[in-house]
């Protein structure tokens, strides 16, 4: 995979789609294959390092047996309106489609107003503890632990 000089900074790659067939946008995306839960329940989430917290859409969350979760309880502000919500921290696998998947967990929100079929890969809890790069030309996704 890729390198930082003599170390690895990735472990695997996988491609990703910039266009999701449940969720209109006017542009392309990063829409990345994962599994979460202990179920592994195969998903495509649009990774979004503005955003402060990864995002779990009601029907994903009650799918994983989430939607009642005990997490804290906090507000967000996003282009829906101000959400609140539970952070819970669940098991994900970032599905290599060359190398080694990647086995980790994040933290994620879930909210019962959070609109159907979006699903966000943010930046607290979850990318900022990884090693993450894009090749857009390809669309390859290259993932790996953080250091």
């Amino acid at each position: 995979m890729l390198r930082l000089g003599e170390v690895a900074f990735t472990q695997g790659r996988s491609t990703f789609l910039d266009r999701h067939g449940k969720v209109p946008e006017p542009t392309a995306k990063i829409y990345v294959r994962l599994l979460l839960g202990e179920t592994r329940l195969p998903v495509d989430a649009q990774v979004d390092t503005g955003a402060a917290w990864s995002v779990l859409d009601p029907e994903t969350a009650q799918s994983l047996d989430l939607l009642d979760s005990d997490g804290p309880f906090t507000r967000i502000e996003t282009r829906f309106g101000r959400m609140e919500g539970r952070l819970v921290r669940i098991p994900i696998v970032f599905v290599a489609d060359e190398g080694e998947s990647l086995d980790t967990e994040g933290t994620f929100f879930i909210s019962p107003g959070w609109p159907s079929g979006r699903i966000f890969l943010g930046y607290s809890g979850l990318l900022d503890s990884m090693r993450f790069a894009l090749d857009p030309q390809a669309n390859q996704f290259y993932f790996g632990p953080g250091v």
